[in-house]
């Protein structure tokens, strides 16, 4: 009886997590764009979403909301939108970060920053134009104990400010 009570509570407890935070298998948990764990400032008005699109929106069917967010990207001295997805705690392992990339609304040099061991941030520059709907790997094979993900509208290609988009979609830790 006391094992029936255990696994109908694992799976409540999954359930009631809902995509913000859902094992995709043993040791990979995806965090939701606008899930639980996603925090995204800004003015409101900057931020565009594209429904039925992404990973949760095209993919990953078990996970909400079917949809991505997006905002034009800013050169470096006028970053106005940035986005931070929190890692659980009790997922906190030494493990890799992933980004989706969705084939729409991703046309920016994006910066994404690993929050790891604390305090520490690892930066990668990944040029979202050069994927479409697939993971990319954001730590370079090395292993962080990893806090946080966040990304901003920031863009290295300079006079380039509205041009480009910035595409927000899920992030995958892997361990």
């Amino acid at each position: 009886m006391k094992t029936k009570q255990a696994i109908l509570g694992a799976l409540l407890g999954l359930l009631i997590l809902g995509a913000a935070a859902a094992p995709v298998s043993a040791g990979v948990y995806v965090y939701a764009s606008d899930g639980r764990y996603f925090r995204a400032e800004g003015p409101a008005q900057y931020w565009h979403y594209d429904y039925n699109e992404g990973y949760c929106g095209k993919f990953g069917k078990w996970c909400s909301p079917a949809s991505f967010r997006w905002t034009y990207s800013m050169d470096p001295l006028h970053s106005t939108n940035y986005a931070v997805w929190k890692i659980e705690p009790a997922q906190q392992y030494f493990s890799r970060a992933y980004a989706f990339i969705p084939c729409k609304d991703a046309t920016a040099l994006a910066f994404y920053g690993i929050g790891y061991a604390g305090a520490s941030v690892y930066k990668s520059r990944i040029n979202q134009l050069s994927f479409c709907n697939q993971w990319v790997q954001l730590n370079s094979g090395a292993l962080y104990l990893i806090g946080s993900v966040d990304l901003s509208d920031n863009n290295e290609w300079f006079g380039a400010s509205g041009r480009y988009r910035v595409a927000f979609d899920e992030i995958k830790i892997e361990n």
